[in-house]
């Protein structure tokens, strides 16, 4: 099965600069990839042009510019929500799964996400529920999106999106998260 991990990133490649050199080991060839929204922030794509250039030229790193002048729902120029409905619909696997710049993936992470069922909604834990960021790692099936979609809605795009899986009658599976995120 197929994954795509979308990240978006606005004005952090400093953490892009920290996560990929980790993150990049679970990218493959065909199988494996991951879609960077560059959201408004011009420094990602020669960042990755000059350091991750192989993983452009095969697909394993896609790289979305996108700039735009927007003011949002709360009257920022930055929706997270938005700006990962770009991530998802951009990608081309099986499986979607939300990993900001700060994320680091983990074994049992890319595990499940290989076997992930449709239908089903995958979000990993924070310990003790932390704002640490943990809880922003969401997948689903590409077959299910679209029945719910990231929208902008401030900062609580991880929650509607949640709500919507439940209304959509998505089962819920969590598992742990290994790696906190960078301090932003």
């Amino acid at each position: 099965m197929k994954i795509s991990y979308c990240t978006t990133c606005h004005q952090r490649a400093w953490q892009l600069v920290q996560t990929l050199p980790h993150n990049v080991k679970y990218l493959v060839k065909n199988d494996i990839e991951m879609v960077i929204v560059a959201y408004n922030d011009n420094g990602v794509l020669p960042f990755i042009q000059n350091t991750y250039a192989d993983y452009l030229g095969d697909g394993r790193i896609r790289v979305i510019q996108c700039n735009e002048n927007k003011i949002f729902a709360d009257d920022s120029a930055w929706s997270c929500g938005y700006v990962k409905d770009i991530a998802h619909k951009q990608a081309t696997g099986d499986v979607l799964f939300n990993l900001d710049a700060d994320n680091f993936i983990d074994d049992e992470l890319h595990q499940t996400l290989l076997t992930l069922p449709a239908n089903t909604l995958l979000i990993t834990k924070q310990s003790e529920w932390l704002p640490d960021g943990r809880s922003g790692r969401i997948g689903c099936h590409k077959s299910d999106y679209g029945k719910i979609v990231y929208k902008d809605k401030g900062r609580n795009d991880d929650g509607d999106f949640i709500h919507q899986a439940i209304l959509a009658r998505l089962q819920i599976k969590q598992i742990p998260c290994k790696y906190k995120p960078i301090p932003n």
